[in-house]
């Protein structure tokens, strides 16, 4: 009976352990602070993963969050090609989105995978940079790292990282 009770036991302190070390964190939020009353223009990030497109899956969910949040957003200053969009056509969307908002929301996808093993848990990186369109000096950033559960997807652990941004 007491080799039952101990199994329960450290059954229930591995499901919490496993809750604590599995969730999403938002680090380096160094004046990050969106105004309600400005113009935003998200464009695709660079994707530094071996997910193709995961750039623009992570801009377009943190474009339809803003817009969702209340935030004015110009929608998609870029159109979608199939293919992750090289340096030199990120440059010419930051210039057109410099264009037509206050402020140009960056960033880089550096995780976005499942990991490998028995559970699959999805793991995600992100670094998010605000843009001033007038002098086009970075004003805010931060980096937003998580891993979830095996039921977790990864478009389910991006949306709490954002929301947690926002």
């Amino acid at each position: 009976m007491n080799y039952i009770k101990g199994a329960l036991i450290r059954g229930v302190y591995i499901i919490l352990a496993g809750l604590v070390f599995s969730c999403s964190k938002v680090i380096d939020r160094e004046t990050l602070k969106f105004e309600k009353g400005k113009v935003y223009s998200v464009i695709p990030f660079e994707n530094y993963t071996n997910t193709p497109l995961a750039g623009y899956r992570v801009a377009s969910m943190l474009e339809s969050t803003l817009r969702a949040k209340g935030f004015r957003v110009i929608r998609r200053v870029w159109e979608f090609k199939g293919i992750d969009p090289d340096n030199k056509e990120i440059g010419k969307i930051l210039e057109k989105a410099s264009r037509e908002s206050d402020y140009v929301i960056a960033g880089s996808v550096n995780e976005f995978r499942y990991k490998v093993g028995i559970d699959g848990e999805p793991a995600v990186s992100i670094s998010v940079y605000l843009i001033d369109s007038v002098s086009g000096a970075v004003v805010g950033g931060a980096t937003l790292s998580g891993s979830g559960m095996s039921y977790d997807s990864l478009g389910t652990l991006t949306q709490k990282l954002i929301d947690k941004l926002l």
